[in-house]
């Protein structure tokens, strides 16, 4: 930091300097300096993707997941989403966030059906949870997802919850 700063103060100064300044202080536990010098970058160059995905990366590493799904958003309304990486940081915002999985869901069915985002484990996964966790909860849908999931797990647990989400859905209908 102590040699960067000056650099990236100088007239001579170059973007990637600024990125490597905001590394190290997100590195050395500075996030807000981090945030402020993103967001300073991306208010400059409001329409170079990379400083906005650098602004929400700040934010998700500073657990301002509300900041980060308004700066993934704007790049969404502008079409600009385009890789997997940047659908599963949405999502991880919006699951984050308490109101969030209606959202989460919207952009998971989003990813699936434009191709970003592939019909594997995680995608299921994040999908049934978002329907597990959403108000209003809606099992059934949840059910649907761990069922698409489960086959494709490293392990028995997925298999394991949806024996839980059937149980409980057979419980629910037995109590009525």
């Amino acid at each position: 930091i102590a040699v960067l700063k000056p650099l990236v103060e100088s007239p001579e100064a170059k973007p990637q300097w600024q990125q490597l300044l905001m590394a190290a202080y997100a590195e050395s536990g500075q996030g807000q300096e981090a945030s402020r010098l993103a967001e300073e970058i991306a208010a400059r160059t409001p329409d170079d993707k990379r400083s906005q995905l650098n602004l929400a990366a700040t934010y998700l590493q500073t657990d301002q997941y509300d900041k980060a799904a308004a700066v993934y958003e704007s790049l969404r309304a502008k079409g600009e989403l385009t890789e997997e990486r940047e659908y599963r940081n949405l999502i991880a915002s919006y699951l984050s966030l308490d109101d969030g999985h209606a959202k989460a869901i919207g952009v998971i069915n989003e990813g699936l059906e434009k191709g970003t985002l592939p019909p594997d484990y995680q995608t299921y996964v994040a999908l049934a949870q978002a329907h597990y966790f959403g108000e209003p909860q809606n099992i059934n849908e949840s059910i649907a997802a761990y069922q698409k999931a489960a086959p494709l797990a490293p392990t028995g647990e997925t298999y394991l919850n949806l024996a839980k989400l059937l149980t409980q859905k057979n419980n629910r209908v037995r109590a009525r």
